[in-house]
């Protein structure tokens, strides 16, 4: 007989993965959080972004409160490729934001590329996009104030409390594994609170325990206290990470 024991962390994500097909072969990196994917670091990122909306004259959002997760892969070149939205959803409802940050993006040309283990390394960069707050003309600190989102508003060891509560959800019985694996989910936390559209980016391979896992998931039902920029709720892209091993029971 085995047992499972379960290793966690979880991450909040700064916007969406889903590479093209020719990025797939590739170990892609988050971004260092010591290192800045952009030359003087994000303020001069956010600091290009308003300069690029007045020379470009470009147009607000007619949707004040329009919020985005923008990431982009920062290749060793310093050049970038845009990240596929696995979110239809989430993406058409901030989608005036979305777009305004590729287009930014394409006069941006301070990009620097990531160090990892002493070489450059593709990177994802990740950033977030409030347009309203972006396009005051004679704001040059971009600096919203960004509250993530609690589990059941428990507190600081709110994921803790998610942790027992899906694997409360999960029949791990019918399953026996012989090594380590890792999968990875990325879900919505609605401004209502609730966890939607859920998609599991990293997958064991066995299918019928990653549908469990998808349905462990998909019955959290309590909710969370919403995401906020400038005390706005916002709908928010979280990242979830689990890791599973498994030993024999002496």
């Amino acid at each position: 007989m085995k047992l499972f024991y379960f290793l966690l962390k979880q991450k909040l994500l700064w916007p969406l993965l889903a590479f093209p097909f020719f990025l797939s072969a590739q170990t892609v990196h988050e971004f260092p959080t010591a290192q800045s994917p952009y030359i003087g670091g994000y303020e001069a990122y956010y600091k290009d972004f308003h300069d690029i909306v007045l020379e470009k004259k470009l147009q607000p959002c007619a949707e004040k409160s329009q919020f985005y997760q923008f990431s982009v892969l920062v290749n060793i070149d310093a050049s970038i490729n845009f990240i596929k939205d696995q979110h239809p959803n989430y993406l058409a409802n901030n989608k005036c934001a979305s777009d305004l940050a590729r287009e930014v993006a394409k006069y941006q040309t301070k990009w620097n590329p990531a160090i990892i283990n002493g070489t450059p390394q593709p990177a994802i960069a990740r950033f977030m996009i409030f347009p309203d707050h972006i396009f005051e003309e004679n704001n040059t600190q971009y600096s919203p104030v960004v509250t993530t989102p609690v589990y059941n508003n428990v507190g600081e060891d709110h994921m803790n409390h998610f942790w027992k509560q899906l694997k409360s959800n999960m029949d791990l019985r019918r399953f026996r594994w012989e090594d380590r694996f890792t999968i990875e989910a990325e879900f919505i936390i609605t401004k209502e609170g609730k966890l939607e559209d859920i998609v599991l980016t990293k997958k064991t391979g066995l299918e019928e325990f990653d549908r469990m896992l998808f349905y462990a998931f998909k019955s959290m039902k309590k909710k969370w206290k919403p995401a906020t920029v400038n005390g706005i709720p916002v709908d928010f892209r979280y990242k979830y990470h689990l890791t599973a091993t498994t030993d024999p029971e002496y």
